[in-house]
């Protein structure tokens, strides 16, 4: 009878995914060659690792403060 719990689930799952994609549709990964790279901007003034560490330890320690 185990068997049957095993192939109802799957039954289940498998109504849900096809229910998820009537609703929504198959996922769409764009190809390289239709994606628009001109909008990527990149940041020649990022900061460095020294100072992105020392504001996420700052903001750990304010997080601390506020819930200690």
């Amino acid at each position: 009878m185990k068997w049957l719990h095993h192939l109802l689930r799957g039954v289940s799952l498998t109504a849900a995914l096809f229910v998820f994609q009537a609703c929504y549709g198959s996922p769409q990964i764009p190809k390289p060659d239709e994606m628009d790279l001109d909008a990527v901007e990149v940041r020649s003034d990022a900061a460095s690792e020294e100072e992105v560490g020392a504001e996420v330890a700052e903001t750990a320690a304010e997080t601390v403060e506020d819930n200690g």
